[in-house]
Parts: C-alpha cells; structure tokens; sequence
C-alpha cells in the first residue's frame, strides 16, 4: 500500500486519473488518499512515516532541505505559466489605481501564507513592478475568503487563485490589477511530489511504481486537458461545478522535473530571505 497525502485542487489531477484510469492497479499497487489543509502541514507527517508519498508546495520542500529534512523529489506540480493567462491573479476593488508595486505601497495584500509561495510571488511582483517590498503590509487571508476581504476592505488587494478568480473576475465587484505569477515567478516549480529518503530506500520498489503510474495519468491528463472527462475528474475531488472548471485555466502536468527552474527558485528563496543556504536540488531526485 502506498500511503498519498494531497491538497484536493486542481494541479493533483494526475494521481486521480492513474486511480481513475486503473494505472496503480497496472502496476500492482495499492494507494489510499489522504487530503490534508496544506503540503505545509504534511511535511511533518512524511517525516514521521505517517504516510509515503507527499503533495506539497516548492517553497515548503526546499524549507524543509534546509532543515535537515532528507526527501526524495519523484514530480513535479504544474509550473507557473510562462506568460498569462495565470491560474491566479491580483485582484482589487473595481475602479481603485492600483495596478504596480509602486501604486500599492502602504497597502496590505492578501496571501494565504506569509512566507510562503504567495507571499514569494508578490515580494516579486511589487519589486518588478516599481515597488519598495519594505512598504508592503500582508494580511493572511484563507483562499475561500479572499474575495470577500477584497470587498470588506480588510485587504486593499489578494493574490486570488482559481477557482475563486474566475468567480470574482465574472463579478461586477472586482478587477484584475496584474499577473503576479508569471511576471514575477515564470516557469518556475510552484509544487512537488516528494517521498523520504528513508522511504524512497526501504520502498524503493513501490515509490518507482507509483511515479510510473502517476507519470502515465500525468499523460492522460495532458491528453484530455480541457475536455469534458477532464473537467468530470476534476470536480469529483475538487467538488467545484465543472462548468466553472471548464472556463479556468487548464495546467499540463510535467513529465519530468526541471532542475533549472528548482534550482532558479532558490536562488529566489535566498535573494528574499527565505533560505540561507545552498541546495543540491540535482542530487534530491528519486533514482527510479
């Protein structure tokens, strides 16, 4: 049995369509899915040996290298497009001047998590876009919610991801100040499948079965992408309406990890504070 722990969105559409398809089954294995809140969260959790295989964001995984934390990398999330349209977007009040980091100094901005990935993406976007990152106040702010605390004035702007842009951007409420992901993060790796390296050892064999499955479901999904099963399998985990998943933004799942882009993001990490020191990306990947 191999033990998966995700966060039920969008970008772990390729695990379900191995189950869905029957490619765990090809390969003889077992899988029991886990949600949890955040890939944050779980990285304890893989650690411990509550459970094998982990979803979780970039910025979390190369935290936890940092910390001693020995995990082994088997994919990749979908990477932040190249050039808009992004699956998230900066979203302010209809009508308010707020569309550069310059123009939002002495603002607060919502991201679900300082120091983490949001927060990253805006500390970018605000330095590209003529900015002083020292004079921008974040508030946390849950994604569900992100809308509402535009709206109630909490928040002067929220880095809204999908679906919750598509519903505010189809609203009269709201507008689209930028595309802080691709402006200030483009190509680069927003999230990972990871195993221990204590797992990825004792279960080798196991480990190389579920990423060749979820590598062919990976492929399923590039070849579906957009089309009504797609969105049928979204929305059976996601719960969210598939006429709304149809209007979103559609990510490829990658079939390989991009080391060049891991290793961009770090230099990143660090430039902003997030990491001091070094990491071996190249030498975190699962040998299958």
């Amino acid at each position: 049995l191999v033990r998966v722990s995700i966060v039920p969105i969008f970008a772990v559409a390729a695990h379900f369509a191995a189950e869905k398809q029957g490619y765990f089954a090809e390969q003889g294995i077992a899988v029991s899915t886990q949600p949890v809140q955040g890939g944050a969260v779980g990285i304890p959790g893989l650690a411990s040996g509550s459970f094998d295989v982990l979803y979780a964001n970039s910025i979390s995984c190369m935290t936890a290298l940092e910390r001693g934390i020995d995990l082994r990398f088997i994919a990749e999330g979908a990477p932040i497009p190249l050039q808009p349209p992004d699956p998230g977007a900066l979203l302010i009040r209809k009508g308010e001047a707020l569309h550069s980091g310059k123009d939002f100094e002495g603002k607060i901005i919502g991201v679900n998590a300082k120091y983490d990935i949001q927060w990253l993406v805006m500390q970018g976007w605000v330095k590209k876009t003529g900015g002083n990152v020292d004079k921008i106040t974040y508030r946390e702010v849950p994604l569900p919610s992100m809308l509402d605390a535009i709206k109630s004035k909490q928040v002067d702007g929220a880095l809204v991801l999908d679906p919750f842009m598509t519903v505010g951007l189809s609203q009269p409420d709201f507008e689209r100040a930028g595309w802080p992901l691709s402006t200030a993060m483009a190509g680069l790796p927003t999230s990972f499948w990871i195993v221990s390296a204590s797992v990825a050892e004792q279960k080798h064999d196991l480990i190389r079965k579920y990423q060749a499955a979820f590598l062919k479901g990976g492929q399923w999904i590039d070849d579906n992408l957009r089309n009504d099963t797609y969105n049928q399998l979204v929305a059976s985990y996601t719960k969210t309406d598939p006429t709304l998943i149809a209007k979103m933004v559609a990510s490829e799942q990658p079939l390989s990890i991009g080391v060049e882009p891991a290793e961009k993001l770090i230099v990143m990490m660090k430039e902003y504070g997030l990491l001091k020191t070094d990491i071996d990306f190249k030498s975190k990947l699962f040998a299958a």
